[in-house]
């Protein structure tokens, strides 16, 4: 096999799954290990090819000692013969912090997105490949897993990480790598089989391939279909999210239950992890766990569920809702006049009318307990414009000395303009 074989099926990764477009500023994420080094080789052979701009960051976890400099140095020294800038990540990390793979790998893509944003690459490479694809659906299915870990490693997320060698064996990167003679680094710590994802490649993925020689193949497959049956459940998912929406105010989203309870379970399991994806910002979802927690939420078996400390589910009358626990309930913003003002907080914008000057130095806040207007609970008041408990510590009052005006829901709570009257309070 020619290595120009190895860079058409490259460039056509590049180019398909990973759209990357021509004239683009590419970060490669580079170890100094063999798989790494063979992206950084095939970018520069691609680079001319698609016109593309190049990068280099090096994350150094700060858990090998002395090693880990020594592996910047290596990358450094290859990107100043290429002619490439050189991003260094040092993360400072011990070795016996508690759940040490799952830190790192977060701190990690933490530090190459900040790079990536920072400097104006449009996307990051990293040199995951068909192997590391099949040993991460193996991990996944040991600990527990739905189709959407099944799924995989995507191409492209949407963060913009790409993984170009995703659809190439690691027999090939090796090859490759042998045949130009290419310089890389050996990591001791890959071959200790105390970490999990160790004990798959060198002893669980052997005795797989004594079956199946290809069975990396194999699972790489299977991950291929599980993404497009995925991308099915994600259009119906969708579907009954729109459906089925109360209102959203970015750190507080609710859903009218008996929709949700008339959507076939699997649809509905689908719905609770991408709801609480998308308002935790973590692409890979939560575990089942999770999702049969937040089940016996929506069946009413128990009344609330916290995932991860990150996102409350509870239940509400009729709605379900989702209450992004980081975000909080908190906004102040001084008013000096009358019209239009968006919170930034809740995604709402308040109409404040007459647009006038307001009495004194009023400020918009969200509803505290305790809080009357004109002699009446505010609370009270609330309930009478049938506003949902779980959304009223975030709704907007204006006030003063006292509290000036409620926020009035348009026709429901999930109109994008509320109107805060100055002139008709009671």
């Amino acid at each position: 096999m020619h290595g120009n074989d190895i860079l058409d099926d490259f460039v056509k990764d590049l180019t398909g799954p990973c759209r990357v477009t021509r004239g683009e500023q590419v970060l490669a994420c580079v170890s100094g290990g063999i798989d790494s080094m063979v992206l950084l080789d095939l970018l520069c052979r691609a680079a001319p090819l698609l016109d593309l701009g190049l990068g280099v960051i090096h994350v150094d976890h700060g858990l090998r000692g002395t090693s880990s400099g020594q592996d910047a140095r290596f990358v450094e020294e290859r990107c100043r013969r290429l002619s490439l800038p050189f991003h260094l990540a040092r993360l400072g990390m011990g070795p016996h912090a508690s759940n040490l793979e799952e830190r790192a790998r977060e701190k990690r893509y933490h530090a190459i997105l900040d790079c990536l944003s920072r400097n104006g690459y449009g996307c990051a490479a990293t040199g995951h490949t068909l192997d590391d694809q099949a040993e991460t659906v193996i991990y996944r299915i040991v600990r527990g897993t739905g189709l959407r870990g099944l799924s995989g490693m995507a191409h492209r997320r949407d963060d913009g990480v790409i993984r170009p060698l995703l659809g190439i064996a690691r027999a090939r990167i090796e090859e490759y790598a042998a045949r130009i003679d290419l310089e890389h680094v050996q990591d001791t710590s890959n071959d200790d089989t105390h970490h999990a994802r160790n004990l798959i490649r060198l002893s669980i993925m052997p005795l797989m391939r004594r079956i199946n020689q290809r069975a990396a193949q194999a699972v790489s497959s299977l991950a291929a279909i599980a993404s497009q049956e995925g991308d099915l459940m994600d259009a119906l998912s969708a579907e009954l999210a729109r459906k089925a929406l109360a209102f959203d105010w970015e750190m507080i989203r609710a859903f009218r239950t008996e929709t949700l309870r008339e959507a076939h379970e699997s649809v509905l399991r689908r719905f609770l992890i991408d709801t609480v994806t998308s308002m935790t910002g973590e692409p890979r979802g939560i575990d089942a766990a999770q999702v049969e927690a937040a089940l016996r939420v929506v069946g009413g078996h128990v009344s609330a569920h916290t995932v991860r400390r990150k996102v409350r589910i509870c239940r509400d009358n009729d709605l379900l809702v989702f209450h992004l626990l980081s975000g909080g309930t908190c906004y102040r913003h001084p008013i000096d006049r009358g019209g239009d003002f968006h919170i930034p907080e809740i995604n709402k914008s308040v109409r404040i009318i007459p647009a006038g000057e307001c009495p004194g130095r009023p400020v918009l806040r969200p509803w505290r307990p305790g809080d009357r207007m004109r002699g009446r609970r505010v609370a009270d008041m609330l309930s009478a414009m049938r506003v949902p408990r779980s959304l009223r510590p975030f709704w907007p009052v204006l006030e003063s000395d006292c509290v000036l005006a409620v926020a009035s829901p348009g026709e429901n709570q999930a109109a994008p303009h509320l109107i805060v009257d100055l002139g008709h309070g009671e």
